[in-house]
């Protein structure tokens, strides 16, 4: 391993001409492209909608997973690259939120104006009953930047423990069916949420942040590498632009540096790698959105439990399985450092350890306001979302829970207008 390091350093300063190019015209790539996106994001347009559940949701939530997968329907094709690079074009995204709020559970989509429309008709088609109003941004009572002397806040990004392809556990595991009885006994995931948030007292406030962007199907493609791994075949990785730059560049320069490829062939699965493999397929059934989960706490300094992000996070565990997937902090979001150079102290904190934390609690909260992506994406299909987001059933008797009062009803048929 060292030699080989040494003779890529070798290479590197050998034949600095070939590359020097590359980078300098990298480093300029990714600071336009910067400069682009950011612009291409002030341009865009806005609405937060305001999602009150109905009185007696008596449905499971694959209601959800039918929103979701109408709301893929946005998709008709990939950026191009003339648009990412002259335009500073983005895929559309959602910001799907559940919001803790002074002991209140309030619901939220933001999306463009455009498709305003658009999330309205496939929430009603699915919950008729529900009610769908604009609503001011509620972040905009919160100071500019936070933490201050009167906020605090705490929070991180998600991220899965495995591969896209593995699935977390979803609502119909949740689901058990009453011995004799069509009846369905069915457990809802966001119980313990609204339990959570029920319990927040005046200035207590916790966003959990499910941002999605339609994606194809070749999502399903990458997916097939891990499978492919569990069945012993001999799986093809995608390089991306700048990798095969650089593959192309060594294999001129050093052509014996290739990887020998051994031929493997099919085995006997066991019975947990045999419905991890099934697991794989039934995710990749279904259409899937590009995700990032981002979570945090803002609250008043005087009435702030940071142990309340720890019941969230709780909450999260229940969708995990063990030889499946799991969600699981993401440590350079988590809004905690231990400075720098921590490693040889025994305190395990080093430099700067205040300084770090709050930087990170600021870049963290400035991305949180914005809807902006995380920093890690991964995919998740519709049933995945629809068990973190959907609008709480019967079952679920927080106290502090905001519904519509009361059923609306239908104008009867033939009704004249004046």
């Amino acid at each position: 391993m060292f030699e080989d390091l040494v003779l890529g350093l070798n290479l590197a300063v050998t034949y600095w001409w070939v590359y020097m190019p590359i980078i300098l015209f990298l480093g300029f790539y990714f600071a336009w492209l910067d400069y682009a996106q950011t612009e291409y994001f002030k341009s865009l347009n806005w609405t937060l909608l305001h999602i009150k559940p109905p009185p007696d949701v008596d449905r499971s939530p694959k209601a959800a997973e039918q929103i979701f997968a109408g709301l893929h329907g946005i998709y008709i094709k990939p950026v191009s690259w003339k648009e990412k690079l002259f335009k500073g074009k983005m895929p559309d995204w959602f910001s799907i939120e559940i919001v803790g709020q002074n002991g209140v559970t309030n619901f939220y989509v933001r999306t463009l104006t455009d498709y305003k429309n658009i999330v309205e008709s496939n929430v009603f088609a699915q919950y008729p009953d529900a009610e769908i109003n604009e609503a001011e941004d509620y972040m905009k009572e919160w100071p500019e930047k936070l933490p201050n002397e009167e906020y605090d806040v705490f929070g991180t990004e998600l991220i899965l423990s495995k591969e896209d392809a593995y699935p977390i556990q979803t609502y119909p595991a949740f689901e058990e069916k009453m011995a004799g009885l069509e009846q369905i006994s069915r457990l809802d995931p966001l119980s313990s949420l609204t339990e959570v948030f029920s319990t927040f007292r005046l200035g207590e406030n916790f966003v959990i942040q499910l941002l999605v962007r339609p994606v194809s199907d070749g999502w399903v493609k990458k997916a097939q590498e891990p499978l492919d791994k569990l069945l012993g075949k001999e799986s093809k990785k995608e390089e991306n632009l700048i990798g095969s730059m650089f593959n192309q560049i060594d294999k001129v320069f050093l052509p014996g540096l290739e990887e020998k490829k051994e031929d493997k062939k099919d085995k006997k699965l066991s019975a947990p790698e045999e419905e991890m493999a099934k697991a794989i397929g039934r995710k990749t059934s279904k259409i899937g959105f590009e995700t990032g989960i981002r979570l945090m706490y803002v609250s008043k300094k005087e009435v702030f439990h940071r142990y309340h992000f720890a019941a969230v996070m709780g909450g999260f565990k229940q969708l995990a399985t063990a030889n499946l997937n799991s969600f699981k902090v993401n440590k350079k979001t988590l809004t905690y450092s231990k400075g720098i150079f921590a490693g040889p102290f025994p305190s395990d904190k080093g430099f700067f350890v205040e300084q770090k934390t709050f930087e990170k609690k600021i870049n963290l909260f400035k991305d949180l306001k914005d809807r902006a992506f995380t920093q890690k994406i991964f995919v998740l299909n519709v049933e995945e979302l629809a068990t973190i987001f959907h609008l709480p059933g019967i079952e679920v008797q927080a106290p502090m829970l905001p519904r519509v009062e009361a059923k609306k009803g239908q104008p009867p048929a033939g009704l004249g207008i004046e």
